[in-house]
């Protein structure tokens, strides 16, 4: 999360300007919705909270999205170029087979996945970009517990030999 994506971005907790994080997670989202609202676009995002611009997260956004209100859509949409500019370092450095996404803003769906891959597809080098797959995680939030779990458990069965 605290890859640095743009460097003009905004300012993460850790310290650090334009962190992964910043621009490509369900708080990412919820502020720029709220940041929005405040510049006085209209959108759906602010009825669903009756009002109340405190209640705005990457749920509620992601409900208006799929109610299709244009400021949501295009939220998540930015959001997913984001995080495709951040998978786009990582499938350049460790040329993986599969990236799983999970975590709350993964619950989006296809808009945000979708142009994450088309990101991937244009800017990461063709050979790995072809060859990665870029999935949600079936597995949700526990996903990335689960999967070092098993890594440490496959590395002690090795380890044992």
């Amino acid at each position: 999360g605290h890859m640095t994506i743009d460097i003009n971005g905004p300012k993460c907790n850790c310290g650090n300007i334009g962190c992964w994080e910043t621009l490509a997670s369900g708080t990412a989202l919820a502020r720029e919705a709220v940041k929005q609202i405040r510049e006085g676009v209209k959108t759906s995002i602010i009825e669903l909270v009756n009002g109340d611009i405190s209640k705005i997260d990457a749920k509620v956004v992601d409900l208006a999205a799929k109610q299709g209100d244009e400021l949501a859509k295009e939220l998540i949409s930015r959001l997913g170029y984001y995080l495709g500019v951040g998978l786009v370092n990582l499938v350049n450095i460790f040329n993986p087979e599969l990236i799983l996404i999970g975590g709350g803003v993964a619950k989006t769906g296809d808009l945000l996945l979708q142009r994450a891959i088309k990101v991937v597809k244009e800017r990461a080098f063709s050979t790995p970009a072809n060859a990665v797959k870029i999935k949600p995680a079936l597995l949700g939030d526990d996903s990335g517990i689960l999967g070092a779990v098993a890594l440490v458990l496959e590395r002690s069965k090795n380890y044992r030999r």
